[in-house]
């Protein structure tokens, strides 16, 4: 059975406050169109699509963890960690991150658990995933770490306006042309 450490509560309100602000500024953006243009309706599909992203960032990452192996999925890939393989983890003051030192001095980022301020909360989940550390398995002493890279949807949200934005001018030249 996989437990979860729940992001913390502000990178919750975070997204939600992007997905409503979003949701919003497109429904104002409908409405306030006088007339809808090519390229208006790509503006807006840009502003969706960069608070989308805005928005998955703040949702996706997490950890999971078994009596076997960790799994943090990031933004951009999800690593399937071997106890066995984790040797630190470790909280930079600095920049306020968490991060975890693998064999071969290898560091993931936890992303779950950085770029806030914790106030402290940083300690319990160092605690919670030290204590899971612990009690891993027999089984859990060997295996490979596995990196999978995030499913399609970040490159699609990042190139969606980019293509909108080509074809709503290309549109608008061949309608030039044609007028």
């Amino acid at each position: 059975m996989m437990y979860r450490v729940s992001p913390w509560w502000d990178r919750r309100l975070v997204a939600a406050m992007v997905v409503t602000v979003g949701a919003g500024a497109v429904a104002l953006g409908f409405r306030s169109l006088t007339e809808v243009t090519v390229l208006n309706v790509s503006g807006l599909v840009s502003l969706l699509s960069v608070l989308t992203f805005v928005a998955r960032i703040q949702f996706v990452p997490l950890v999971r963890y078994d009596r076997t192996r960790l799994v943090v999925r990031n933004v951009g890939q999800t690593h399937e960690i071997p106890w066995a393989s984790v040797r630190r983890l470790n909280w930079d003051v600095r920049s306020g991150s968490l991060s975890l030192t693998l064999d071969g001095d290898r560091t993931v980022p936890v992303q779950a658990f950085s770029r806030w301020p914790s106030f402290g909360r940083h300690r319990k989940v160092i605690a919670e995933l030290e204590r899971a550390r612990e009690q891993q398995d027999e089984v859990g002493r060997t295996g490979e770490f596995t990196v999978v890279p995030a499913q399609g949807i970040v490159e699609l949200l990042l190139f969606l306006p980019i293509v909108v934005l080509v074809l709503a001018l290309l549109v608008k030249g061949a309608l030039a042309l044609l007028s």
